[in-house]
């Protein structure tokens, strides 16, 4: 189901627009990237761009929210949380800057056998999230819990699937646990299903342990990466493949 893929390119940023109170979605396009494919849900590239604060290059990852048809240009959703390098030159990014990326990898392809979803993620694994419910055919049945702090930050949601969505709001709270009691207190999927989840790491962990003890399914069946973590810059999983 998961497969990686490596290349590297240069690319010129496009347009910056935000598409929520803190999240920015920045358009990449450009000759160097007449070579990239991004075909598949969930698939990251690794972003390297200038700290605005010292100048130097950092690389991050962040999903492909959307590849353009026929055209070199993808959109990347970028939180703009102000605590990492990243995030401090998403919110100074202009037209006509140029970066370099290396990818796509990961990729997440829908089993046909599988009739039921249930997906979870906070702003970070909201990109990744989305691919998925949009890649997802007509009968396919299933739940999108997706954290936000308000309704002010809900965006539309666009799938073929029979899929309820559901935006948790934290109020206030740290984030991911609004997401976790929400997937925690869940009714259960059918036999046949697939559970991906994927936000700060130490709700993910929860989150990952109810699929595989409560609800009975299999690491074929049940992927739950923590894409970040409280107080630590950088942070990669190390209990989950790309």
């Amino acid at each position: 189901m998961f497969r990686t893929r490596r290349s590297r390119h240069t690319a010129t940023v496009e347009a910056v627009s935000l598409i929520a109170p803190r999240m920015a979605r920045i358009t990449l396009g450009g000759p160097g990237m007449s070579a990239f494919r991004c075909e598949e849900p969930t698939q990251w590239v690794k972003l390297h761009v200038p700290d605005p604060r010292d100048g130097r290059t950092v690389g991050r990852a962040y999903t492909v929210r959307h590849q353009h048809p026929s055209e070199p240009r993808i959109d990347i959703d970028v939180v703009l949380h102000g605590n990492g390098p990243a995030a401090r030159w998403a919110e100074t990014a202009h037209v006509g800057q140029e970066v370099s990326f290396g990818g796509p990898r990961g990729s997440f392809r829908p089993d046909p056998g599988v009739g039921s979803y249930l997906l979870a993620g906070d702003e970070s694994a909201q990109p990744a999230v989305l691919t998925i419910a949009e890649s997802l055919p007509a009968g396919v049945r299933g739940t999108v819990y997706l954290e936000v702090e308000g309704p002010e930050a809900e965006t539309e949601v666009h799938t073929r699937a029979a899929l309820d969505v559901v935006w948790v709001h934290r109020s206030g709270r740290a984030k991911g646990e609004a997401l976790r009691d929400a997937v925690l207190k869940a009714p259960a999927p059918e036999r046949r299903a697939y559970a991906w989840a994927a936000g700060e790491s130490g709700a993910v962990r929860e989150i990952r342990r109810h699929f595989q003890q409560n609800l009975g399914l299999d690491r074929q069946r049940a992927y739950a990466k923590g894409y970040w973590k409280r107080d630590e810059p950088d942070h990669r999983d190390p209990l989950a493949s790309d």
